[in-house]
């Protein structure tokens, strides 16, 4: 029998009911779908809500990182050299296609990163001026600095000339280009070498002051600790100097030398300790 004869006793008596319908189980189950749908929407919101409605000091010191020159700065120098390890990693494991896609954002970055300098100039010359205006600790530190500075001077134009060359910004021979790129890095290389100098007249200093204040008389206690303090904090940030010092020194010999064989890999190493160390600096600097 079909489904329309089941129908015809039931419209006699004025009832349609359709025997097709489903039960009456499943449709009150439909209207409970939305109340679902609600009950997570506002699970979802109180979690937002819980997450969101407080500080967020770790987020706020990142901001601040990130929105500084050197924060900025270091971020991008950590991927850079990072990426030349990752390179490295992938071209060993035979991922040539991963391999060359990472050099490429590596490159990228490194051409970013030198761009950026192109304004370079303007925070030196202000870093000159601090340096005449504030007396060193000794005369030898002051008449490296400006020896260090003059190295910066240089530097800074002839990278600037080579990108612009590189880039055809303005019309140079490759010669001239590949000229202006060696001799910024060995510029560069002469700062690196004097920075140890600098660091050994550094190190004589914090040790004469740590000295003259064990040797002092009768001082305060509470005062004595303070000074004790600061020279361990300038004793600290020397050691992370020397390190970013020792980290730079092989890169800036490699990149003055043609025909260097540093291989890229080892650059890729010294230049994430440099990066990360500097980006430490720069972290608590920001705190």
């Amino acid at each position: 029998m079909s489904n329309n004869d089941n129908k015809e006793p039931l419209e006699e008596s004025g009832v349609l009911v359709d025997t097709s319908s489903p039960p009456m189980s499943e449709k009150n189950d439909k209207p409970q779908e939305p109340l679902k749908k609600l009950r997570g929407n506002h699970i979802l919101a109180l979690a937002l809500h819980r997450m969101f409605k407080g500080p967020a000091p770790t987020l706020d010191h990142i901001v601040r990182f990130l929105s500084s020159g050197s924060g900025h700065d270091k971020f991008w120098m950590t991927t850079q050299y990072f990426t030349k390890i990752v390179v490295w990693i992938c071209a060993k494991r035979g991922l040539r296609s991963a391999s060359e896609r990472v050099r490429m954002l590596s490159g990228l970055v490194a051409d970013y990163r030198i761009m950026i300098r192109l304004v370079g100039l303007a925070p030196m010359t202000q870093f000159i001026r601090y340096c005449e205006q504030t007396q060193a600790p000794t005369r030898t530190l002051q008449w490296l600095d400006r020896i260090m500075n003059l190295s910066m001077v240089c530097y800074y134009p002839l990278e600037h000339i080579y990108w612009l060359g590189a880039h055809r910004i303005i019309p140079l021979s490759e010669k001239l280009v590949d000229d202006a790129g060696y001799w910024s890095c060995r510029f560069w290389a002469i700062w690196i070498a004097l920075q140890f100098v600098h660091l050994g007249e550094e190190y004589r200093v914090i040790k004469s002051r740590r000295q003259k204040i064990h040797t002092r008389g009768k001082v305060d206690a509470a005062q004595m600790q303070q000074e004790l303090d600061a020279v361990d904090a300038d004793a600290k940030s020397w050691w992370i100097q020397l390190l970013i010092n020792t980290c730079y020194f092989p890169l800036t010999m490699h990149w003055s030398i043609r025909g260097s064989t540093f291989p890229e890999v080892a650059v890729g190493c010294f230049g994430t300790v440099a990066a990360l160390a500097q980006a430490y600096n720069v972290w608590h600097a920001t705190a």
